[in-house]
């Protein structure tokens, strides 16, 4: 298995298949209620379901990566929703379902999803947004992942709520490293920035860059690392989500037609990006999603996160995802599930499915 996986275009990636019987069969927690010919990316788009239950939504403020869902909340307001809320707490852990400040989530990774179906957490995965956006630094004299055995590097906890304890314990054991005792984990808390000054200071010796991060270290005349695994383009990272839409799973089931207009209103989003990313990048930052000094730069910053991410969410497969990432930590031994019990328990793409034929493009 190579440790630098060959670089493919995203017009080279195999096609997702959301149409298949194994991907439509079983029903779903929200999957009633929408009858067929339903909405359009046009007109009407809540002509086919009841009110939503609630007014009120809070979403995790989305990391750079996902103008989806900031761009979402002129759609919201079109499904019903009068309160919107968009709370300023870390994607890359849990702590906005286990706190109970947000229902939703953009920044729904992968790893972490499935990690903590593994031990329990009322999460669900409603639809894929986008693959890629993960950029590995190393430090110098470290050109594969392999390299990383016996090194130093910096986490905000060692255990599955942390989404870069989850990557890099994936990335090892898929090249046959053990996680647990190959390389030197530290905890670094609290956020995403303190784990890139610690790399950047040479306490650490990688660092995984979601979304603004790697724009932000190439600009540093300090980053003292390159690249050596780009998840946007590198195989196999690159064919499966990164960003999903993720819920509260409890809050879904009680209230399960507001649950599928979020969902409708963030792939309508994820469209509008598609079509237009230098608007989807303003609009991102004048919302105040985003901001760095000097403030000049920051459209620029989203604009090169974005312009290379798929937002067609109707290409990959996202019940594949979670097969994919649920297998890579059972080699890692980070959970005791196989994939289809944390499929069955952690997801429900029944209306993303129904969504990727009625939303036109």
């Amino acid at each position: 298995m190579p440790d630098r996986l060959d670089l493919v275009t995203r017009r080279d990636l195999l096609r997702g298949t959301l149409g298949t019987p194994a991907a439509l069969a079983g029903g779903g927690l929200i999957a009633a209620c929408v009858p067929p010919g339903g909405p359009t990316g046009v007109a009407s788009p809540g002509a086919t379901l009841p009110p939503p239950e609630t007014t009120t939504v809070r979403f995790v403020s989305p990391p750079v990566c996902d103008p989806p869902a900031a761009l979402a909340k002129q759609f919201l307001l079109e499904e019903g929703f009068t309160d919107i809320q968009y709370v300023r707490i870390p994607a890359t852990t849990t702590e906005w379902l286990t706190s109970g400040v947000a229902e939703f989530n953009s920044g729904g990774y992968g790893s972490l999803i499935a990690a903590n179906v593994d031990i329990g957490l009322p999460i669900v995965a409603l639809a894929g947004i986008h693959p890629g956006c993960f950029e590995l630094f190393a430090a110098p004299g470290i050109s594969t992942i392999k390299d990383l055995r016996g090194k130093t590097i910096a986490v905000n906890a060692k255990n599955v709520s942390d989404l870069f304890y989850c990557y890099f314990s994936i990335l090892l054991a898929y090249i046959g490293l053990d996680p647990r005792t190959d390389v030197n984990f530290i905890e670094i808390k609290p956020d995403v920035n303190a784990l890139r000054d610690a790399f950047v200071d040479g306490r650490s010796q990688a660092f995984i860059a979601p979304a603004a991060s790697g724009p932000a270290l190439r600009r540093n005349p300090k980053n003292p690392g390159k690249v050596i695994l780009d998840t946007t383009m590198d195989k196999p990272w690159s064919q499966y989500y990164c960003c999903q839409l993720v819920a509260n799973r409890d809050w879904a089931r009680r209230y399960p037609i507001a649950t599928k207009r979020v969902t409708r209103a963030v792939l309508r989003a994820a469209d509008l990006v598609t079509k237009d990313r230098p608007s989807a990048a303003h609009q991102f930052v004048a919302g105040g999603f985003f901001s760095t000094t000097p403030a000049a730069t920051d459209e620029d910053i989203v604009n090169e996160v974005i312009r290379d991410l798929s937002y067609d969410w109707r290409e990959l497969d996202p019940e594949e995802t979670l097969r994919f990432f649920a297998l890579r930590l059972a080699d890692a031994k980070l959970i005791t599930m196989t994939s289809q019990q944390v499929i069955a328990q952690g997801s429900d793409f029944a209306y993303m499915r129904q969504l990727r034929t009625e939303l036109k493009q």
